[in-house]
């Protein structure tokens, strides 16, 4: 990457290899076209309602359809609930109604019962639909239904030579019903603006047709300037309401973006402690390191703004310091043979890839039969079974750990055409096991059995794993041995 390139032109990919046994963690960085880097949005005079929001300013959505899409999906229940409060009130109005009707005594009295009955059923069976499933797929008919019937429950008394309704009580439900549309009726913005519109001219027309003194022009004039106001309050209201849920579903969802890159980046640095460590090793390091963290914020809190130290001068910030003895421990190394001679006719990144790819194939292996890899010296190998975790069976572990090498590097040969082999050798005893290092640390065991099972590997036969007589007694007649080389020393 050059110099001047930026993280935000390139989009990183991480991939975690559990299935194969491998530790290994690959990041794929995809550099971005020219067009994906270009800024969302274009510099306007009209200011921004919310991040991502869309060219048309009066009806606020996000610029781009998934987001719109997934941020109706999410906040469907809540306009559903909403949806389903309007419908209750509306039932309570009926109700409301219905007694009036029934105890007032009105030449039409019998009409205006029967009509708010009907629309009482009605308004009842629909909020009864919208508890169904199938209502998220006819949301946007029901809505008509309803606004088309309120509408038509306050002006059909229009009909009548006289109403025996108040203009003022017409007008109340009017502001109700306009303000139910705008704000928990679910409907897009044009449709609510051209029903409101329509039905406040079909109203002042029908109230001005029916009441003389309507049509005196300080009249008209004020209740032009009422329903503009009505309207222009509905379309506040709506817009408002639109831009707080499109904001809280951004903000939400750039806060769930970053604990994803936050888990990820902890999944990552958990694969780079495992990959250096046994997992018990590597848990007790992460938990002590969490105990660490909680009693630093801590210190943070009760003493910000001072200058006094955190941290105790020379206390270890990474790990504390353990280290263990473990008994009855195989330890196994293992070299290559004839890898100067495979070494001298090659390049250096063809040698480092042959190496992985060997190396590889020991790393799968030493899961499969349950040993604990160290470390590599060159071109040597070597693992443990036993430790840091007990283990029954450890020498037979190593033995067909060596086993499995031998095996491994024949086929290496085969595929790669090359004539090297393994020298193994195993050893059983006691070790002292911990991390090391404060830059660089890593697991690592040491002994007096640990050089003995050296001296084993290196004093052994090519193609052969070369036990100690300690490991032996482990594995009594489980495999076919023979006398091997005697191992001179005093370890």
């Amino acid at each position: 990457m050059a110099s001047g390139d930026t993280i935000s032109k390139a989009e990183v990919r991480v991939h975690f290899h559990e299935k194969t046994g491998s530790n290994t963690v690959d990041v794929e960085i995809h550099t971005k076209s020219k067009e994906d880097s270009k800024p969302v949005h274009k510099s306007r005079v009209i200011p921004y309602l919310f991040e991502r929001a869309g060219s048309w300013w009066p009806n606020p959505k996000f610029d781009s359809e998934i987001l719109e899409k997934e941020q109706w999906e999410s906040y469907f229940p809540q306009t559903r609930r909403r949806f389903q409060y309007a419908l209750f009130y509306i039932l309570i109005a009926c109700i409301a109604w219905v007694i009036f009707f029934a105890t007032i005594q009105t030449k039409n009295m019998v009409y205006f019962l029967i009509g708010t009955l009907v629309l009482l059923v009605i308004i009842a069976l629909l909020l009864g639909f919208t508890y169904t499933k199938h209502y998220k797929k006819y949301y946007l008919p029901t809505s008509f239904v309803v606004t088309l019937l309120v509408c038509l429950g306050i002006l059909l008394p229009y009909i009548f030579d006289n109403t025996d309704l108040s203009t003022v009580g017409t007008f109340t439900a009017t502001v109700e019903l306009l303000l139910m549309m705008y704000s928990v009726i679910p409907m897009p913005l044009f449709v609510t603006v051209i029903i409101g519109l329509s039905y406040s001219l079909i109203f002042e027309f029908l109230t001005a047709y029916k009441h003389d003194y309507m049509r005196q022009s300080y009249f008209i004039i004020g209740k032009v300037l009422l329903h503009l106001c009505i309207h222009l309050m509905g379309l506040h209201i709506f817009t408002m309401k639109q831009v707080q849920q499109r904001s809280t579903f951004w903000k939400i969802g750039q806060s769930i973006l970053a604990q994803n890159d936050l888990q990820i980046e902890k999944q990552i640095k958990e694969k780079m402690i495992h990959s250096l460590m046994p997992p018990k090793v590597a848990n007790e390091v992460m938990k002590s390191r969490e105990g660490k963290d909680d009693e630093m914020d801590d210190v943070r809190t009760r003493k910000r703004g001072s200058r006094s130290k955190a941290r105790a001068k020379g206390e270890i910030i990474f790990r504390p310091f353990n280290m263990n003895t473990m008994n009855d421990v195989s330890i196994l190394f293992a070299d290559i043979v004839g890898f100067t001679k495979m070494s001298s006719n090659k390049t250096a990144e063809h040698l480092v890839a042959l190496l992985n790819d060997l190396f590889g194939r020991f790393d799968k292996l030493c899961e499969k039969c349950g040993c604990e890899k160290i470390s590599t010296l060159g071109d040597c190998y070597y693992c443990v079974s036993g430790c840091p975790e007990p283990r029954q069976g450890h020498a037979r572990c190593c033995v067909e750990m060596g086993l499995g090498m031998i095996k491994a590097i024949e086929e290496f040969d085969r595929d790669h055409n090359e004539q090297v082999n393994m020298r193994v050798g195993v050893h059983t005893g006691t070790v002292l096991c911990g991390i090391v290092g404060t830059r660089r640390f890593k697991f690592d065991v040491w002994s007096n059995d640990v050089s003995l099972a050296n001296t084993m590997e290196s004093s052994g036969l090519p193609g052969r794993v070369h036990l100690s007589e300690a490991t032996y007694e482990f594995l009594k007649d489980e495999y076919e041995v023979e006398d091997g080389p005697l191992v001179k020393g005093q370890f």
